[in-house]
Parts: C-alpha cells; sequence; structure tokens
C-alpha cells in the first residue's frame, strides 16, 4: 500500500491473496496503535516511523499550506470526510477530494496511502505523534 499499489494490484501480485493477509495487516495497525483500529493512512505512516516499512528520503518538496495539512491529517489516520467535518465548514468535502488530487500530484503519489509515504520520503513527514493538523482553518508555512 505504501508503494502505491491499490487492492487490486495487490491481489493481482499475489501480495493479499486471502482475507487473512487483510486481517493480518489490519492487526497490525491495532498493534501499532495499542489496540485501536485504525486507518490504512495511519498503518503507512506508523509502519515508515517505526522502520517497518523503509524510507529513503530521495527528495525535497514544498508543498502548499493546505496540502501538507491534509497530508498530516491522512498520516494521523483522518479520513477525507472526517477531515472536512472537523474544518467546520473551512473546506467542504469535494475541496478536500480536490486537495487530495492536487497533493498526490504533487507527491508523484498514486493515493492517499502512497502520499503518506512520498510524505516521508520527502520529509515532510516525521515521526511526530500526534500530527499537527489545523484541519483546513489555517495554512500552514
Amino acid at each position: 500500500m505504501a508503494q502505491g499499489h491499490d487492492a487490486r494490484a495487490l491481489a493481482e501480485d499475489g501480495l493479499y491473496p486471502s482475507e487473512a493477509a487483510w486481517r493480518g495487516v489490519a492487526d497490525l495497525g491495532c498493534a501499532f496503535s495499542g489496540g485501536e483500529c485504525i486507518r490504512w493512512t495511519r498503518i503507512v505512516h506508523l509502519a515508515a516511523s517505526l522502520g517497518v516499512v523503509p524510507v529513503r528520503h530521495s527528495m525535497t518538496l514544498v508543498v502548499p499550506g493546505f496540502q501538507l495539512d491534509l497530508l498530516r491529517a491522512l498520516a494521523a489516520g483522518c479520513g477525507l470526510t472526517e477531515y472536512a467535518d472537523k474544518s467546520r465548514g473551512a473546506v467542504t468535502l469535494t475541496e478536500v477530494r480536490e486537495l487530495l488530487v492536487l497533493l498526490c500530484g504533487c507527491l508523484d503519489a498514486g493515493n492517499a496511502h502512497h502520499a503518506v509515504y512520498r510524505g516521508h520520503q520527502a520529509g515532510l513527514l516525521t515521526a511526530s505523534d500526534p500530527l499537527p493538523v489545523a484541519f483546513g482553518t489555517a495554512v500552514l508555512a
């Protein structure tokens, strides 16, 4: 997932041949988070932070503030709807989806999971927990 593959591509590559394998990754996420069920983007962030998924800093990027805020929210395990809700009207769900498209384009990522991994490669994400997120209410420097 961190490398940008979706569920179909992983299954086609034989990497997740069964429901048990999916459950194993979900269980790994629970172990990373102290027992919580967490989103895949958070699993990628924690795996990169803990060195389970190796990260080679291979690029330096400047990402616009709203995109960086969304990236941090994704790494923290926030979904797009939750992000829009927590913004208290600062951004709509449609705008959040557009931000994700822009973020993925900026990071050359195929999806939100891959964007989190690429964010680590670019040095935009660290092992900080909790990650600072403004939920669209402020542009971060």
